[in-house]
């Protein structure tokens, strides 16, 4: 199984966990920016892709659902969500959808589970978050997802 880490991330809460995802997995790690362009990925060699986005009021980043939206995912993979937050809610729970959903237009699938880690936010809540725990657990899952 090859995979590739692809994420979009504001305040380096996901990059954090992307990183440690790519690490986990030996792969290679893609950072979304406002002028990435999709057509210069291609995803036919990978057949695991874990998708990475901070969630604000349960919305992914835009980033990551234009990447979807515009981007040649090729068939037959796996796709696998991973999260930041600030743990309002089922904020979770609307992200995951749209991604879903986004992903679906695609004639893609999204695995049902995902991982969710809290992010630092604004000021002092959550500071230092994702930690050093978090990003054991991020390598723990990805270790079980690859089994």
């Amino acid at each position: 199984m090859k995979p590739v880490v692809i994420y979009s991330t504001h305040r380096n809460n996901t990059e954090k966990v992307a990183l440690a995802f790519a690490q986990a997995a030996n792969c290679k790690s893609i950072k979304l920016t406002k002028n990435f362009d999709p057509s210069t990925m291609l995803l036919n060699e990978y057949d695991l892709v874990f998708l990475g986005t901070g969630i604000r009021g349960g919305e992914p980043y835009v980033e990551l659902l234009n990447f979807i939206k515009e981007a040649d995912l090729g068939n037959g993979k796996w796709f696998m969500l991973f999260m930041t937050w600030a743990g309002g809610g089922a904020s979770d729970k609307l992200a995951y959808e749209r991604v879903k959903k986004a992903l679906e237009v695609k004639d893609q699938h999204l695995d049902m589970e995902y991982f969710i880690c809290l992010g630092q936010t604004f000021g002092l809540t959550r500071r230092g978050r994702p930690n050093d725990v978090d990003i054991a657990e991020a390598k723990k899952w990805v270790a079980e997802k690859l089994k």
